[in-house]
């Protein structure tokens, strides 16, 4: 074996008691909610064309602690990334979320028009992500947009530019790519039942606050807050708590959906002789 391979084998071992071992449901699940932007990073700030002013990190704040509140209710744990007004870097949401071993990641953000567009104003609609390579330019778009945040990291970027990292990630990342999939569909799913502007579909991208978060995990994009109803809309609390009850209805019909599968899957393993799977975390 080469020296990289012996380092990529010592690496996933230390990741291996976990995966290999079946674990008991918990009787709560913990749902890790991440309120994008924060602090000195506003994030987008609009409508175009008038109207009261939005920044990206209020909004964003508001309606993930309505979410919380409508988990916890249901009997969720809830841990935020933030609950106040400040900058937690792109790397460090991640990090929480795993520290908390969370079930499901759910990122808000407000995604903003392109104002080379014919009519940026005009833009709307709402769009869940998971992580995947984009597509489209538009879902590259997106992805640029919320990474940009990463320029508030001041910390060396050797870790996460090291390509063993970069491996383990994507491995650990592929292990839920079809999850995060279903959760993205089930969420987009929700919305399309209270929301005024249009879907704009499950979409996929690389956004850094997803890589390293090991669960299935997703980024929804709320509104166009370049929109000037669109902006009003997600500023109102009735708007904030019709998004926070769909999205919260969103990850309780996955949860339901991963609950039967898994049981269906560990009854065919019993009936063959195999140990059934464990949880997703």
């Amino acid at each position: 074996m080469t020296a990289a391979v012996l380092m990529v084998v010592a690496a996933l071992s230390a990741f291996a008691p976990e995966s290999a071992t079946v674990r008991p449901r918990p009787a709560r699940r913990t749902i890790v909610v991440d309120a994008g932007h924060g602090g000195r990073d506003n994030g987008m700030h609009g409508p175009i064309g008038g109207g009261p002013p939005i920044y990206e990190k209020n909004i964003t704040l508001a309606v993930a602690k309505k979410l919380a509140a409508d988990l916890e209710s249901r009997g969720m744990t809830v841990v935020m990334t933030r609950k106040t007004d400040t900058l937690v870097t792109l790397g460090d949401q991640g990090k929480i979320a795993n520290e908390a071993r969370g079930d499901l990641f759910i990122s808000v953000h407000v995604n903003a028009a392109n104002t080379g567009w014919k009519d940026p104003g005009g833009a709307r609609g709402y769009e869940t992500y998971f992580l995947a390579e984009a597509k489209t330019e538009d879902e590259r778009r997106v992805a640029r947009m919320e990474n940009a945040s990463a320029r508030f990291d001041t910390r060396s970027s050797g870790d996460r530019d090291n390509p063993l990292t970069f491996l383990l990630n994507d491995m650990m990342q592929n292990e839920h790519l079809r999850e995060s999939s279903d959760l993205a569909q089930t969420i987009q799913g929700q919305l399309r039942k209270i929301h005024p502007g249009p879907s704009r579909g499950v979409k996929q991208a690389g956004f850094i606050v997803l890589v390293t978060a090991f669960m299935p995990s997703v980024l929804v994009e709320i509104g166009f807050g370049t929109n000037p109803a669109e902006a009003a809309w997600i500023s109102s609390a009735d708007g904030q708590f019709q998004i926070a009850n769909a999205i919260a209805d969103g990850a309780m019909e996955y949860l339901a959906h991963f609950d039967r599968r898994s049981s269906a899957s560990s009854s065919a393993n019993v009936a063959a002789g195999r140990s059934g799977p464990g949880a997703p975390r």
